[in-house]
């Protein structure tokens, strides 16, 4: 088992237990190093889960922006729901990564089929397409 594992099931454990609704808002401290995910637009509003340091919150968006702390492996989770005629459709995905101070990063949801996925990408000026690959990137099993 991965450290990301190790660390993913004691923040699940948590998330369902609490159901996500109890969690405290994340409120980093005064001094910390921070970085910023931007979100992609299904997403801008959201409020999210974010796991630091095996303590999970509740994450708000300012602005289609989230700051996470610098330095820390996190993990987000967004929780989604859609209905329609006699159907509900949820998901849950999730995603870990290692955050570095000189960078930032933006965070895409998308659904495909049966399946929604989350990832997150490092914003890259000098890529054609404006961003990369996040290299510590694990998706989380929700």
């Amino acid at each position: 088992m991965t450290n990301h594992q190790r660390m993913a099931i004691p923040a699940l454990l948590v998330c369902v237990l609490a159901g996500c609704v109890g969690l405290p808002s994340y409120q980093p401290p005064a001094d910390a190093a921070m970085v910023d995910v931007k979100l992609s637009p299904n997403m801008r509003n959201d409020t999210m889960t974010l796991c630091v340091d095996r303590t999970c919150y509740r994450a708000h968006p300012s602005k289609g922006h989230l700051k996470v702390p610098a330095g820390k492996r996190v993990m987000l989770f967004r929780n989604f729901v859609a209905g329609g005629y006699q159907v509900t459709y949820s998901c849950h995905p999730g995603v870990s990564f290692q955050t570095r101070g000189d960078l930032a990063y933006y965070a895409d949801f998308e659904i495909r089929a049966d399946r929604c996925g989350f990832l997150v990408f490092r914003l890259d000026p000098t890529s054609r397409i404006g961003v990369a690959w996040e290299p510590t990137e694990r998706l989380t099993k929700s």
